[in-house]
C-alpha cells in the first residue's frame, strides 16, 4: 500500500513504451532523405556508417557528464559540423527524427494508456522525465494518445540539459511540481539510471518494470540499486497505488476554462473536468466541440458551469452550421431561422442546467475569405506597409461596406428573437467579437445589437486575442472595444497572440493583459480559451501570469 504516495513520475522509453529495430530498407530510406535534405554527395551506406559513429561518441560523451544537448546543438556540433550551421540549425529537428527512424519504431506498449488514465482517475498527480534527444516524439505520442493533459509536467533531457542519473533532472520536475519528493515514486527500466536519480532525488519510491520480452534476461544491477519493486507488466502498478484523496488545488481563481483545450489532452470530458478542478479554475466553459454523445452519462449538476459556447451540444457541428449557411445572419429567410434554431437549442441546454450565459457568434457577411488570408500572409513577411497591403485592405472595406447592411439586418432580427427566448429560460447572451473581418460584428455593429435589448440580457463575450488580432491587421483598435463596452461585458475570452496567430496561454504571446484588466467589470466571466497544443504547464503557469496582472483573483487557498 503506498497511500502516502501523491505523485509518480514515469521515464518513457522502456517504460512506457517500447522499440523495434527497423528494416535495413527502411533505415536506407531515411538516411537517404536525410542525404537530400543537406543535398550531400554521398551513398546511403558511407552517410549512415559515418552518422552511426558519430552518434555512438556523442552518446559516450552524454553518458560520462551527465549533459544533454538539444536538436541544434546536436547537430551543429556533434553530428554535421562540418556542414553549414545555418542549414543545420533550421533542420535540426527534422533531421534528428530522421536518425532516430533509421533506427527504430518507437510504439506505447499496449498497456500503458489504461495503467496512466486509471492512476490519473486514482488521484495521483502524474510526471514524466526522460532521457532522450527528441524534444518532439514524446509530446507527440501523449497527444495521439489523448493522455498529453494527465501529464502535469513532461521533462526531456533534451530540453533540461541534464540526463539521468543526474537526480537534478527529477528535482527539478518535483520543483515545477511544487512537491516535496518524499511523496513522490518513480517507474523506470534501468535501476542504473533510474533507481539511482530517484534515490538520491529522495523519492519515497522507485519501480522498475521489466517487461514480458525482458524478464528472462540476466539481471546484474549493482545490488546497491535494488528497486522498491520490481514489475514485468505496467498493469502491476494498480495493485501497488490504490485509490487516494483527490488532489487539492493550492488556489481556486474566478476564472474558467474552456474545453477548446479537451482536444487530444484527454479520453473523456469528465477528466478534463477532474483537470481544471485540479489546476484552480473554479468554473468550466462547454464550448461548441462537445456534443451529446460526449456529455452522455455525465450528472453535470456534480460540476459548476460559467456558460456555454454556442452551438453545444454540437450535435450539428459548426462547420456544419456554417457550410449550409445556417446563421443567424443569412439572408435566406428559412436558412436564418434555422441558425436561431440552433442559438436556441444552446439556450435550452444552458436554462436545464442553470448556465447563466450563452456565447453567440453573430454570423458573416458574404465576402471573399482569400484576401483576409493573403493580408496574413503580408504580415507575416513584414509586408503590411506595402501599397499592396493597403490596396487589399481598401478592396475589402469596400466589399464589407457593400454587402453588410443585409446581413446586419438579418443579425437584429435573430438577436430579438433570441434575446425573448433568453429572458424567458432567464440565460443572458454574449455577442462575441469575431477574429475575422467578414465576421459580425465591427465596433460599430456592435453597438446597434447591444441596443436592440435590455443590459441585463445583452451583452458582450469579449475576446481578447479576436480584438488583438484584428488590431494587427489594421483593422479596429484594440482597446476601441474596451472602451466603447466595457460596462457591458458578461465575460472575456481570455488568450495570447503571436502576430496573428492566437489562442496561446496567457503569457506566451504579446497582449498586454495589464490593459484588460482595467477595463474588465469586477462580475464579469473569465474564462480561459487555450489552443490543445498549450502543454499542461503552460497552462498552470497562465494562471499564476494572469494572477500576477490582476485579470482574475484567488477566491480560495487550498
Amino acid at each position: 500500500m503506498s497511500t502516502q504516495i501523491e505523485a509518480i513520475l514515469f521515464d518513457m522509453g522502456g517504460t512506457l513504451r517500447g522499440s523495434v529495430k527497423v528494416s535495413q530498407e527502411e533505415k536506407d530510406k531515411a538516411i537517404r532523405e536525410i542525404i537530400k535534405l543537406l543535398n550531400a554527395d554521398a551513398t546511403v551506406t558511407a552517410f549512415g556508417k559515418m552518422l552511426a559513429e558519430r552518434a555512438e561518441a556523442y552518446k559516450n560523451w552524454a553518458e560520462r557528464t551527465l549533459k544533454e544537448l538539444s536538436e541544434v546543438e546536436l547537430w551543429t556540433k556533434w553530428m554535421l559540423p562540418n556542414w553549414p550551421e545555418d542549414l543545420i540549425r533550421v533542420n535540426a529537428i527534422k533531421l534528428n527524427q530522421l536518425y532516430r527512424d533509421s533506427l527504430s519504431t518507437r510504439v506505447a506498449f499496449p498497456e500503458t494508456y489504461e495503467v496512466i488514465v486509471n492512476l490519473y482517475r486514482r488521484g495521483y498527480r502524474l510526471g514524466l522525465v526522460s532521457n532522450t534527444t527528441s524534444s518532439v516524439e514524446v509530446p507527440a505520442l501523449l497527444r495521439d494518445m489523448h493522455i498529453r493533459g494527465c501529464f502535469e509536467t513532461v521533462i526531456l533531457s533534451t530540453v533540461n540539459g541534464k540526463r539521468k542519473p543526474d537526480p537534478n533532472i527529477l528535482l527539478d520536475a518535483t520543483e515545477r511540481m511544487k512537491i516535496d519528493p518524499a511523496k513522490c515514486a518513480y517507474i523506470g527500466d534501468q535501476p542504473s539510471r533510474d533507481v539511482a536519480a530517484a534515490r538520491q532525488a529522495g523519492f519515497a519510491k522507485s519501480i522498475i518494470i521489466r517487461h514480458e520480452s525482458k524478464a528472462n534476461r540476466v539481471v546484474d544491477d549493482d545490488p546497491a540499486l535494488e528497486p522498491d519493486h520490481r514489475i514485468t507488466n505496467l498493469k502491476e502498478l494498480l495493485a501497488i497505488f490504490p485509490e487516494r484523496e483527490p488532489v487539492k488545488p493550492a488556489k481556486v481563481y474566478n476564472v474558467s476554462f474552456s474545453t477548446m483545450w479537451l482536444k487530444d489532452n484527454f479520453p473523456t470530458l469528465t477528466d478534463f473536468f477532474e483537470f481544471a478542478r485540479r489546476s484552480g479554475f473554479s468554473h468550466v466553459e462547454l464550448n461548441h466541440k462537445i456534443n451529446s454523445e460526449m456529455l452522455a452519462g455525465i450528472n453535470l449538476k456534480r460540476y459548476s458551469f460559467s456558460s456555454i459556447h454556442e452551438p453545444c451540444p454540437a450535435d450539428i457541428s459548426m462547420p456544419t452550421l456554417v457550410k449550409r449557411d445556417w446563421l443567424i445572419s443569412s439572408l435566406d429567410e428559412n436558412l436564418r431561422r434555422k441558425g436561431v434554431e440552433a442559438v436556441k437549442r444552446s439556450v435550452d441546454f444552458a436554462s436545464q442546467n442553470g448556465i447563466s450565459t450563452v456565447v453567440v457568434h453573430p454570423g458573416v457577411v458574404l465576402m471573399d475569405v482569400e484576401l483576409e488570408k493573403q493580408l496574413r500572409s503580408l504580415i507575416q513577411l513584414g509586408k503590411q506597409d506595402t501599397d499592396e497591403y493597403r490596396t487589399i485592405m481598401r478592396q475589402m472595406r469596400e466589399k464589407r461596406a457593400e454587402m453588410a447592411p443585409a446581413a446586419l439586418e438579418s443579425v437584429k432580427k435573430s438577436i430579438v428573437e433570441l434575446a425573448d427566448t433568453a429572458k424567458m429560460n432567464n440565460v443572458r447572451l454574449g455577442l462575441e467579437n469575431r477574429n475575422h473581418f467578414r465576421e459580425i460584428p465591427s465596433p460599430d455593429e456592435m453597438e446597434i445589437l447591444l441596443g436592440l435589448d435590455d443590459p441585463s440580457c445583452l451583452g458582450v463575450t469579449f475576446d481578447i486575442g479576436h480584438a488583438m488580432h484584428l488590431a494587427r491587421l489594421g483593422f479596429y483598435s484594440f482597446d476601441e472595444w474596451l472602451k466603447r463596452f466595457s460596462e457591458r461585458i458578461f465575460e472575456t475570452h481570455i488568450h495570447d497572440i503571436r502576430g496573428v496567430i492566437d489562442h496561446f496561454a496567457a503569457g506566451l504571446g504579446e497582449v498586454d493583459f495589464d490593459l484588460v484588466s482595467s477595463y474588465l467589470p469586477e462580475n464579469a466571466i473569465r474564462t480561459c480559451e487555450f489552443l490543445d497544443t498549450n502543454s499542461p504547464e503552460e497552462v498552470l503557469a497562465a494562471l499564476a501570469y494572469l494572477f500576477e496582472h490582476n485579470c482574475i483573483r484567488s477566491i480560495k487557498e487550498g
